[in-house]
């Protein structure tokens, strides 16, 4: 299977009519956004918004943990260089998020032989909405959500020429500077290429585990300058929802003390410490929320309902044929659900998007099972009687 992922042969052809559909579908649903939404340059956005104003103005003391978000905050300082409002990052994003829907269909070209399979599945992604909607928010999660899905295509083709191989490793050094989690990207490809050949891809285990290394040592100095930023409050105050007093400190055995590590006081709390990552774990996948209204989550409900029907499918499809080579779509979903789950889950579900990029490739494995279903089923049914047999 690699083999022909590398030469091309097992790359499906679709047509410009498809190409054009699936287009069109993606700009729609941008335009309703737009316009129903508009551009969201407030909230987290400013934090981005006041580090560039300050680096374009001479100011440029920032902390340890900002490098973490330099390549976003970068995208705006040229921005605001090349003479544009804070705004002209809506454009960026929109950019990255066109090419981020060509290369998710890229992806499924790869593993994907059904044409009607892969145009159905690349619409999919171009209607969800829990994923376009940030499109127009001023945050980090659109810009780095795309830049994953591009940077998963370059994973899967990176030996198919030069060119693919330096947009591959780009990617993987830049992804850790647009979100914290980017790091994640890096043990995902690892996995993947011991899932392949350990002996074949050592060089790049052993750069990777490097730059893993530096990584750690930044997070060690951001931790160590500013102890608070990595949300230990959710932990102790025993919070799923990142701010949103929950009521699972009923199972506290030991009280927080001044002084005693947050390991500590998880390990002395069992039961609460057991209920909460349990919790935080299924509420990544649960997008709706007590605070939404009533028609919001039932459509948050519904359509993920839908994702997850179609993912345990493509999954089923997979562990069935054994096709190895697939198994990192289930280590893509694990291990960008551990931030939310040592941490905590976003109010808004923001944190979930690069865990949901992988479910859309599962479900996309579980709508061409579907149609390879119906195929067969159709070609196997009797001509009727007295019909041409």
């Amino acid at each position: 299977m690699r083999d022909k992922l590398v030469s091309g042969e097992n790359v499906a052809e679709i047509k410009k009519s498809d190409w054009l559909l699936i287009g069109c579908s993606w700009l729609l649903v941008q335009m309703i956004i737009l316009y129903w939404l508009g551009i969201n340059d407030g909230e987290e956005s400013t934090k981005y918004i006041d580090l560039a104003n300050k680096w374009t103005s001479g100011v440029r003391h920032f902390n340890w943990y900002n490098l973490f978000y330099s390549g976003y905050t970068g995208m705006h300082v040229l921005l605001r260089i090349a003479g544009f409002p804070p705004k002209g990052m809506y454009v960026v994003q929109l950019l990255l998020s066109a090419l981020a829907q060509y290369y998710f269909v890229q992806i499924l070209r790869l593993f994907i032989r059904s044409r009607i399979a892969i145009v159905a599945s690349g619409i999919l992604y171009a209607f969800c909405f829990i994923i376009q909607q940030w499109v127009d928010a001023l945050f980090t999660d659109s810009a780095f959500s795309s830049l994953l899905i591009i940077a998963t295509y370059f994973l899967l083709a990176e030996e198919k020429g030069l060119g693919k191989k330096i947009a591959f490793w780009t990617l993987l050094i830049i992804l850790p500077s647009i979100r914290p989690v980017g790091f994640l990207f890096i043990i995902l490809a690892c996995f993947y290429w011991l899932l392949l050949s350990t002996r074949k891809n050592t060089g790049k285990l052993v750069i990777c585990l490097v730059y893993l290394f530096l990584i750690a040592v930044v997070m060690n100095k951001s931790l160590a300058q500013s102890p608070g930023y990595f949300y230990p409050l959710h932990n102790i105050q025993a919070n799923v929802i990142c701010g949103y007093p929950g009521n699972l400190l009923q199972y506290q055995k030991v009280p927080y003390q001044e002084g005693m590590s947050i390991f500590s006081y998880l390990m002395h709390n069992p039961g609460m410490s057991v209920r909460l990552f349990f919790s935080r774990f299924l509420k990544i996948f649960i997008m709706s929320r007590a605070y939404f209204s009533p028609m919001h989550n039932l459509l948050l409900t519904i359509s993920t309902i839908v994702y997850y029907i179609l993912a345990i499918t493509g999954m089923l499809r997979i562990f069935f044929r054994k096709e190895r080579e697939k198994y990192f779509l289930f280590a893509g979903i694990l291990l960008f659900s551990i931030p939310s789950v040592v941490f905590c889950v976003d109010w808004s579900g923001r944190f979930s998007l690069p865990v949901l990029c992988f479910v859309l490739l599962l479900s996309a494995m579980g709508i061409d099972r579907i149609w390879e279903f119906i195929r067969i089923s159709n070609s196997s049914t009797p001509a009727p009687r007295g019909g041409p047999q």
